[in-house]
């Protein structure tokens, strides 16, 4: 269980003209909008089935196989997002035999002409006011058309020979550097000596023990610099970098999801109409500290909050970093990714805010809880899994234990009244909020994810008047709060919570 928040000092964010312009937009439209995609996805499929079974009637059994892989629920798409590939795609070689040739241009005909009507339609979702839902769009135009220029653009890609890349490893890579799984950013002549067991640290090369030893002390800590973080740790460089691109692909993920809390509808406007794409500067980075031990943790941080040693990780509000530990017992990186959500809603702004301090403090906490189920492997990442230990827990303590505060007056608690309820109360209320958020995000395929977002924005405005009277959900959903429980606890009981 973790209690960094009773430590959290949050804050801040854009005026609310977006929010204003989203709740006046029908939830009808967004339904309307959302079937449309699912007739283009279902005729997507039906033409790849088509071609999968003309490949088996011409005896192209490895063809058909291939184009399957296509194959795969509109649902899936938005919970499992594939990676998007770093190659641009080369051109289908005229060498090819008649047939494979064939079916291969086929295939990618129906995957750009399928991109191309996703990205019409985001255009559509956007004039409408819901960036979030556009972005969303956008990305799945950039799946299935890895070479969608306008696609890349929105996403921040650039185009690096035959890479797309991001604009901080195109500069990198113009610098003569070269990225290392194990190492990071390395000069490209470093590359070899540290394959072969050197580092060069403090002016000098010497050998990756004696690295270690210097390493151990905090002050002369491993930095690893990333597109959008610099990770400092005493721990292990080759896990100060697994570190760093974890959050790269946290990070990618969270403003896919998000987007509408960081760009209003004309700032998307101008960033799909524009030839230069997204903003390319090159901000101050993210920092994430990682300790090698507790005992670490606790003393860089005590006297300044005496309540650390009860925590797993903090997001420090003053310094702007996030703190955090190693420790075999616990999922470090679901501790990581809940620090991080602090942090990128918090740093969306320089401003210094107390958000939530009055009411609906809940969701601060509830969708950093939905967060640490962030999941990535080498295909791609995923989020919202039934099976995370924060909803088998919410589950568990509405349907078997039934333990459930109303959100009527869930909503009511501000920072400070939701922070000191005595344990093990506490414990219930975060897994509650939790399940909350998971269902906000995820119920009937996002229907109230938009509503999330938009109360998100309310609480993290830099409009002061904007924070006092941030909406509450029965505003923003149109449900007053009793049905809203009704359908949290309904959402529940269906769940499947077993692999």
């Amino acid at each position: 269980m973790r209690v960094a928040a009773l430590l959290l000092m949050t804050v801040l964010f854009l005026g609310s003209p977006v929010a204003s312009l989203q709740a006046a937009i029908p939830r009808s439209n967004l339904a309307q909008l959302q079937e449309k995609h699912r007739q283009h996805h279902a005729q997507f499929m039906a033409n790849l089935e088509k071609l999968a079974t003309d490949c088996e009637q011409k005896g192209l059994t490895e063809a058909a196989v291939t184009v399957r892989e296509s194959i795969r629920p509109i649902d899936d798409v938005d919970h499992h997002r594939k990676t998007l590939p770093k190659d641009v795609q080369p051109e289908i070689p005229v060498s090819l035999p008649e047939q494979e040739r064939f079916w291969r241009m086929q295939l990618r005909h129906l995957r750009n002409n399928y991109a191309q009507e996703l990205y019409l339609l985001s255009r559509r979702v956007l004039y409408l006011g819901l960036p979030s839902y556009a972005y969303q769009l956008v990305r799945e135009t950039a799946v299935h058309d890895p070479d969608h220029t306008q696609a890349r653009k929105i996403l921040g890609f650039v185009r690096y020979g035959t890479e797309w890349v991001t604009p901080f490893a195109a500069k990198m890579l113009r610098e003569h550097n070269v990225w290392s799984d194990q190492y990071g950013w390395l000069p490209k002549s470093s590359l070899d000596r540290y394959l072969a067991g050197e580092r060069m640290c403090n002016g000098r090369w010497m050998s990756a023990t004696q690295e270690g030893e210097i390493r151990r002390d905090f002050r002369q800590a491993w930095e690893i610099r990333t597109d959008h973080y610099l990770v400092k740790t005493n721990y292990d460089l080759e896990r100060g970098v697994e570190l760093a691109s974890s959050l790269e692909q946290f990070y990618t993920t969270f403003h896919e999801i998000f987007a509408g809390f960081f760009n209003t509808p004309e700032q998307m406007q101008r960033l799909f109409e524009s030839s230069a794409g997204a903003p390319g500067k090159l901000q101050r980075p993210y920092i994430v500290h990682f300790y090698r031990t507790k005992d670490e943790y606790v003393s860089r941080l005590q006297r300044q909050f005496p309540q650390i040693g009860s925590t797993n990780g903090f997001y420090q509000t003053d310094e702007r970093i996030v703190h955090f530990f190693y420790d075999p017992a616990i999922n470090n990186e679901a501790t990581l990714f809940h620090e991080a959500t602090h942090q990128l809603f918090f740093e969306s702004h320089l401003g210094r805010r107390q958000i939530a301090e009055n009411a609906y403090f809940w969701i601060v906490e509830g969708i950093a809880c939905y967060m640490e189920s962030f999941q990535h492997d080498g295909q791609g990442v995923s989020l919202g899994d039934p099976t995370y230990i924060r909803f088998v827990g919410a589950h568990h303590n509405a349907i078997n234990e039934k333990y459930y505060v109303p959100l009527r007056e869930f909503s009511s608690m501000g920072s400070r009244e939701f922070q000191t309820v005595p344990l093990p109360a506490l414990a219930k209320n975060y897994t509650q909020a939790a399940g909350l958020a998971w269902f906000l995000m995820d119920a009937d395929k996002g229907r109230y994810r938009q509503s999330l977002i938009e109360q998100l924005m309310d609480l993290y405005s830099a409009n002061a008047h904007t924070r006092a009277n941030a909406r509450g959900l029965d505003e923003l959903t149109g449900e007053d709060y009793e049905e809203l429980d009704r359908q949290y606890l309904e959402f529940l009981a269906t769940q499947k919570l077993q692999r």
